[in-house]
């Protein structure tokens, strides 16, 4: 299964500041906050290509069902974009995204994907965590000065 995995440098002296358990629950907020964001860029499909328009002749590839052809298909799609989910630990300090599709790790996995989803823009989860890097950590980061701040 394709995962992000975003690691925050020096979350834990920051954490160790906060020592008031309501403001623990914030920073697991921020972190949720921040996955449901990195989660939402995963889950985005690139523009349609011509591998995805009826043709006349061959087959081609129907987002939501699977392979098609003239008269006919084969319903394959398992809807890789709608089965992202998180899920968390360490009290929600510690967020997991990640996806069950058969064949997700072939195109948004960072170690299997197909040269060919990458060309027709599928990004894999590794290049989606660091794009999205400092994003997660202004999420986090903000919420713990606020906290520090009061």
């Amino acid at each position: 299964m394709p995962d992000a995995h975003i690691t925050i440098e020096g979350l834990p002296e920051l954490l160790r500041k906060i020592d008031n358990l309501q403001d623990m629950k914030r920073v697991a907020n921020a972190m949720r906050a921040a996955a449901l964001h990195v989660k939402g860029k995963i889950a985005q499909y690139p523009p349609e290509s011509a591998a995805n328009r009826p043709k006349e002749r061959g087959s081609w590839y129907e987002r939501g069902y699977g392979t098609r052809w003239p008269g006919g298909g084969r319903k394959t799609s398992e809807t890789l974009g709608r089965k992202w989910t998180i899920s968390d630990k360490d009290g929600g300090l510690t967020q997991y995204i990640g996806n069950n599709v058969s064949y997700a790790k072939f195109v948004q996995g960072p170690d299997d994907q197909a040269k060919i989803h990458e060309i027709r823009g599928w990004k894999s989860t590794d290049v989606v965590a660091e794009e999205e890097a400092k994003t997660v950590v202004k999420f986090v980061k903000d919420e713990v000065e606020k906290i520090l701040k009061e």
